[in-house]
């Protein structure tokens, strides 16, 4: 009976397990894409510098778009690389 009950105990823990490997995937696909478009979206440094002739000084103003999407690419970077981690260390935990 005890047997019985460590196999049906290492199958929960492998599904759930994978379950969690599955979530983990779908949240670095999601974070990936969201990183891919905030870098996208980002003015080159080259523009940036020509804002500093005067021509366009909404690029340095506190809370403008640039900070924005410079605020959303960083946490978008952290949430695909912890996920990655994770995703990495459900899918070694598995394979043990």
């Amino acid at each position: 009976m005890a047997q019985a009950f460590q196999r049906f105990q290492e199958r929960v823990v492998d599904g759930d397990m994978q379950i969690m490997q599955y979530i983990m995937m779908g949240i670095a696909g999601i974070s990936g894409i969201v990183l891919i478009l905030t870098v996208m979206l980002q003015t080159s440094k080259a523009e940036s510098f020509s804002a500093m002739g005067g021509s366009d000084a909404a690029n340095f103003k506190k809370g403008s778009r640039e900070e924005m999407l410079d605020r959303m690419t960083k946490l978008a970077a952290i949430v695909w690389i912890s996920s990655c981690f994770l995703n990495a260390v459900f899918y070694y935990g598995m394979s043990r």
